[in-house]
């Protein structure tokens, strides 16, 4: 058996001819591969980087139905941003919620202090994430105890309260 081409007889180079480099998959393997990387980078930088970033600064209990809630965000200045913040009680039950607009105003930082109306007294708050679409999946359902009446928020929220 013969394995060096050189070897072999005329009349089977010709029927078999020497074949060329796969240039074609070479370059649909790069495209495949580019394309690939270019989602991953886009990924990582609207991780690292990302269009609206919220941070809770301070809160305060005010009285048994009210919480002065200070918050800071970050975002491109021309974009609206809802928040959602929430109050909730020692068993981690909602007693305060609240989705704030934030309409765009030409800055790029915005630090709010917004009185959360409550329930009753609450053990913790937080901000649950900012979102440039107003009903946004990234905004969680209340977790009211059924039967309690939600409290009715002041501007700029929406959608909260009775």
């Amino acid at each position: 058996m013969l394995t060096n081409r050189d070897q072999w007889p005329s009349h089977i180079k010709e029927r078999y001819p020497k074949q060329g480099k796969p240039w074609f998959l070479y370059f649909v393997g790069f495209i495949f591969i580019s394309i690939i990387g270019s989602f991953v980078a886009v990924g990582i930088n609207r991780v690292i980087n990302p269009p609206i970033h919220d941070k809770l600064l301070a809160w305060k209990v005010k009285d048994k139905n009210n919480v002065e809630v200070i918050f800071e965000v970050r975002r491109n200045e021309n974009l609206n941003v809802w928040c959602l913040i929430r109050a909730q009680n020692e068993n981690m039950t909602d007693v305060g919620y609240a989705i704030l607009e934030i309409p765009q105003d030409g800055s790029n930082y915005r630090q709010l202090k917004y009185n959360l109306k409550t329930y009753e007294e609450a053990f913790s708050v937080e901000v649950i994430n900012c979102d440039d679409e107003k009903e946004s999946t990234l905004f969680k359902a209340p977790q009211f105890i059924p039967g309690v009446e939600i409290p009715k928020q002041d501007p700029p929220a929406i959608n909260s309260g009775q």
